[in-house]
C-alpha cells in the first residue's frame, strides 16, 4: 500500500488547504518581472550619460519583451514535463544576474545583452513556471479559472507601480547603476523564497468535483512527479496544427502591440514638451506610470472575474474596445487629466488582454500541456508585439516629433484584434476543441 494521505506542505503549511498560495506566488513573481515595464524611468538618465537616441535606448526594452515571449514558450515544455521549480530557480538566477550586469554597461549592445536578453530569459522562465501552468493545475474548476489566472498575473502589471517611484527616487539619490545592483539583491531574496514553495499537485492526490483535492487511492501503477495528462486535452503537436492557436496568437499580438507601445514610453511621452508630449515634471510622469500600472494589475483579476460572469468572449471584446479608446485618448492628450484618463484606460484594458488570452487558450486546449501551448501563443503575441510595438512608437516619434500618429496606428492594430475576436472566438462553454483521433 502506498501512503498517499499526507498533503504536500511547505514549512508545515498544508498546500492543499492553502492552495491560494500558488496564484499569490505567481502574483509576487510577476510583480518582480513586471518591474521591467518601468524601464522608461531609465530612459532619460541613460540618454543623458551616453547620448543615445530614443530608438537605441528603447531597443533593450523591445528585445526583453521578445525574449520573454520566446522563453515562455521554450520553458513551457520543461514545466509541463518536470514541474515548475527547477525552471523557476534558473530563471530567478538569470534575473538577478541581469540586474547586476546591467549596472556595469557602457554601450547599447551591452544593455541589450544584460537587460534585454539575460533579463528577458529570466523573466520568461519565472513567468512560465509560476503562473498559468501551476495555477490551472491547482484550480481545475472552470468557475475559478478566470480569477486565479488573473490573480497570478496581476503582478506583471502592478510591478511598475512599485518599481517606478522607487527607482525614480533611487536614481536621484544613488544613480542608475547602484539602483540596478540593489534591485538584483531584492530579486535574489524574494524569488528564492518563491522557488522553495512552487510545485505541481502531486500525483498522489486528485481533484474531485464538489469535494476538492483528495488523496488518490492506492494503485500499483507507477506514480509520476506530475499530474497525468487528461486524454481530452491537446498536446503541443496537436494544438499547433489548429487554426485556433494562430487566431489566438494574432489577437494577442494585435492587442499587445499598442499596449506595450504606451507602457514602454509613457514616462517619456508625459515629460516631452508639446507637441511631442504633455510636458509634465518627471515626478508627475512617474505618478502616471504608477496609475497605469495599478490599473494594469487590477485589470488582470478583475477581467478574469468579469469573464466568469459575462463570458470570456464578451469580456475580451469589451477589453479590446477599451484599449482602442485608450489609444485615441492618449493621441489627443494635451493636459494632465487626459493623460491620466488614457493611462487608466490603457492599463485596465492591457491587463484584460494578458488575463483573457490564457483563459481563452486553456478553454480551447485544456490545461495538461498549457505551459507549452500558451507559451507559444505568448511568444507570437507578446514577444513580437513587444518587439515591434515599442520600437514602432520610438521611430514614429523620432520621424514625426509626436506620438499622435503612433497611438492612432496602435488603435488601428487593436481594431483588427477586435474584429478577429468577434468573428472567431466562440461563446463561453463552446470553446473546447475535440482532440483528433489517432490514425490507425
Amino acid at each position: 500500500m502506498n501512503s498517499v494521505a499526507k498533503p504536500p506542505s511547505w514549512l508545515g503549511v498544508d498546500l492543499v488547504k492553502h492552495r491560494w498560495l500558488f496564484p499569490l506566488m505567481g502574483a509576487l513573481t510577476t510583480l518582480m518581472g513586471g518591474s521591467s515595464y518601468a524601464f522608461s524611468v531609465f530612459i532619460r538618465p541613460l540618454e543623458a550619460e551616453f547620448g543615445w537616441t530614443r530608438p537605441e535606448t528603447v531597443a533593450a526594452f523591445s528585445v526583453a519583451m521578445f525574449v520573454i515571449g520566446a522563453f515562455m514558450w521554450i520553458t513551457g515544455f520543461f514545466v509541463d514535463k518536470y514541474g515548475p521549480r527547477i525552471p523557476f530557480l534558473i530563471g530567478a538566477s538569470l534575473m538577478v544576474l541581469s540586474q547586476i550586469l546591467s549596472a556595469r554597461v557602457d554601450s547599447v549592445t551591452e544593455l541589450i545583452i544584460t537587460y534585454g536578453i539575460i533579463g528577458g530569459m529570466g523573466i520568461g522562465m519565472t513567468y512560465c513556471a509560476s503562473t498559468i501552468a501551476t495555477t490551472t493545475r491547482w484550480f481545475p474548476e472552470p468557475s475559478k479559472r478566470g480569477l486565479t489566472v488573473g490573480l497570478s498575473l496581476a503582478g506583471f502589471g502592478m510591478g511598475s507601480a512599485f518599481a517606478s517611484p522607487i527607482w525614480t527616487a533611487a536614481i536621484a539619490v544613488y544613480g542608475w547603476r547602484t539602483t540596478y545592483t540593489l534591485t538584483g539583491v531584492v530579486f535574489a531574496v524574494v524569488l528564492g523564497v518563491i522557488g522553495s514553495i512552487l510545485r505541481f499537485p502531486p500525483n498522489t492526490w486528485e481533484f474531485a468535483p464538489g469535494k476538492g483535492w483528495q488523496p488518490r487511492k492506492a494503485t500499483k501503477a507507477k506514480i509520476s512527479k506530475t499530474l497525468p495528462a487528461n486524454n481530452s486535452d491537446f498536446n503541443f503537436a496537436q494544438a499547433i496544427v489548429t487554426p485556433q492557436i494562430w487566431i489566438t496568437s494574432f489577437m494577442f499580438f494585435a492587442s499587445i502591440f499598442g499596449g506595450l507601445m504606451a507602457v514602454s514610453q509613457l514616462a517619456a511621452f508625459a515629460t516631452d514638451k508639446p507637441p511631442a508630449g504633455v510636458g509634465v515634471a518627471p515626478a508627475i510622469a512617474a505618478m502616471a506610470i504608477t496609475i497605469q500600472a495599478v490599473f494594469n494589475g487590477i485589470g488582470r483579476p478583475a477581467w478574469g472575474f468579469i469573464s466568469g460572469k459575462i463570458g470570456t468572449r464578451t469580456a475580451y471584446l469589451l477589453s479590446i474596445s477599451m484599449m482602442i479608446i485608450a489609444m485615441v485618448t492618449l493621441a489627443n492628450a494635451t493636459s494632465l487629466p487626459v493623460l491620466i484618463l488614457g493611462a487608466v484606460l490603457n492599463g485596465f484594458a492591457f491587463g484584460g488582454t494578458l488575463a483573457l488570452n490564457p483563459i481563452i487558450t486553456t478553454a480551447f486546449f485544456g490545461s495538461s500541456f498549457i505551459a507549452a501551448i500558451y507559451g507559444f501563443v505568448f511568444f507570437l503575441g507578446f514577444g513580437f508585439g513587444g518587439l515591434f510595438g515599442p520600437m514602432a512608437g520610438a521611430f514614429i516619434r523620432d520621424s514625426t516629433s509626436t506620438y499622435q500618429a503612433a497611438f492612432y496606428a496602435a488603435a488601428g492594430v487593436a481594431l483588427l484584434s477586435l474584429v478577429v475576436a468577434a468573428l472567431f472566438v466562440p461563446k463561453t462553454g463552446q470553446e473546447k476543441l475535440s482532440v483528433p483521433k489517432k490514425q490507425l
